[in-house]
């Protein structure tokens, strides 16, 4: 409460008011209830905060490419190759699709 006592003084002489010490702490007790239920006023409170539900969305991917393992069948290269009595030939591994990991 000292700190809405301080900032309504400060404004009351930058302003020319003269007040006693009650009226400066009943301005400041209205001032700090104010505060408080900002957010509730203006629909804060309610309406979920954007970067809180893309850091959420991020921390699902990050779990996710953590549980990660190597691919069994690529050996984590995501590379396969076929090599045949002829030729070879180089293809993105199918089941990892050329990233390398899975899930398990």
């Amino acid at each position: 409460m000292e700190y809405w006592k301080e900032c309504i003084s400060e404004a009351f002489d930058e302003a020319g008011i003269s007040a006693t010490d009650e009226q400066i702490s009943a301005v400041a007790k209205f001032v700090s209830g104010a505060y408080e239920n900002y957010g509730l006023a203006h629909g804060y409170e309610c309406i979920p905060s954007p970067l809180e539900e893309e850091n959420k969305k991020f921390q699902c991917e990050l779990e996710s490419e953590k549980s990660k393992i190597s691919c069994p069948d690529c050996k984590g290269s995501g590379e396969e190759v076929s090599a045949g009595p002829v030729h070879s030939s180089w293809s993105r591994c199918f089941r990892c699709r050329g990233e390398g990991r899975i899930k398990p």
